[in-house]
């Protein structure tokens, strides 16, 4: 008969206690593993410039990473000069089979972050990622008839669900307009209008703010409803998907979103609340403080819990998407960039971007 050793009780639980997840990923970085208990790393295996002031890292992620759908974001870690800064990009790739991931970076005046992911990340470099997260994606199936609309590095998200058509055969009509400044700032210029070229369903429109000289076929200006109506005339058979600065998305959504077959935006800064004189009053309890409080319907539930001196976890106006998630128990939202409702029970919401219609149940 065989008896097997077990230790004492109060020692095992002081290995327990010392020997936590986030010690074994301490150290597996302090000798250079990728491996991690909890915390999901990548390695960089590939980089290359699509413009002069934008990068495209492949990485390759460790086994924590749950993958992603095509128009996901995804929230990155880097350390720089011995502080871990914290931001959100859009994957550029759609989801393969190798597991790895494509990250497209354009450095941002004075961006800490972006200005080191752009000059000084190398192939071997180790980067922290967060979950996928973002709703416009394909998971109820791609429109047949779509107008993409982008703005500088945002299109990085729509070039993730365009490369995932052209996975699938491209057998969807998709009109492509996309608003930088200069030719030269035209990121994945070249593998667009070769996709243009090769099929007939899609169509790419460059609109440039400041190209001196103007091409056969391309547009300068701001967003408007001329110029838009001269590429589209069938916007109300059209699903819309857009991303882009704020400015943009605001301008875009004021022209499009009413008349458009469906609008779907992804943005990293939260929209600005414009105050309504018929705005109603909505109940919100909050579930895990014990609090009710009385918030104006239609404004983004960060603002109105803010201003009633709450400050939930949040890093929305820094660049750091997703950070103020939380759970919704009960009530109805409405989602700012989209317009959509939702109205389940037990669902995960981004209360920078969604509002109360109604009295509604978060769990904070």
């Amino acid at each position: 008969m065989s008896s097997q050793f077990k230790l004492p009780s109060f020692i095992s639980r002081t290995v327990q206690a010392v020997v936590t997840p986030a010690v074994l990923d301490f150290w597996a970085a302090e000798l250079g593993f990728d491996a991690r208990i909890e915390r999901t790393m990548s390695r960089v295996v590939a980089r290359w410039m699509e413009t002069p002031d934008t990068v495209t890292l492949v990485l390759k992620p460790n086994k924590n990473f749950r993958g992603f759908s095509a128009g996901q974001h995804v929230n990155l870690t880097v350390e720089i000069d011995g502080v871990r800064h914290t931001r959100s990009y859009s994957f550029s790739e759609a989801p393969a089979a190798t597991g790895l991931v494509a990250i497209t970076i354009k450095k941002v005046p004075n961006g800490r972050v972006s200005s080191h992911l752009v000059d000084k990340v190398v192939v071997g470099d180790t980067i922290e990622l967060g979950q996928a997260f973002g709703d416009m994606t394909f998971s109820a199936g791609a429109p047949e008839k779509m107008l993409f609309l982008a703005a500088g590095s945002g299109v990085t998200p729509l070039m993730s669900l365009l490369r995932q058509l052209v996975a699938e055969g491209m057998n969807r009509d998709v009109v492509f307009m996309y608003w930088v400044r200069t030719r030269q700032d035209l990121i994945f210029g070249k593998e667009l209008k070769a996709l243009a070229e090769q099929y007939p369903n899609f169509r790419l429109q460059p609109v440039y703010e400041l190209e001196p000289e103007l091409e056969a076929g391309e547009l300068s200006g701001r967003p408007s409803r001329e110029q838009l109506g001269s590429v589209v005339q069938d916007l109300c058979k059209r699903s819309v998907y857009v991303c882009g600065p704020t400015g943009f998305m605001n301008a875009v959504q004021a022209l499009v979103a009413d008349d458009a077959l469906a609008f779907h935006a992804e943005a990293f800064s939260p929209p600005v609340f414009v105050p309504s004189t018929s705005t109603g009053i909505a109940k919100l309890f909050l579930s895990k403080s014990n609090r009710t409080l009385e918030v104006p319907e239609g404004m983004p539930l960060l603002d109105a819990l803010e201003a009633q001196g709450i400050k939930p976890q949040s890093g929305c106006r820094m660049g750091i998407c997703n950070t103020c998630a939380c759970g919704k128990a009960s009530g109805v939202t409405r989602n700012l960039l989209n317009n959509e409702l939702s109205v389940d029970a037990n669902a995960s919401l981004r209360i920078c971007v969604n509002a109360a219609i109604g009295d509604i149940t978060l769990d904070l």
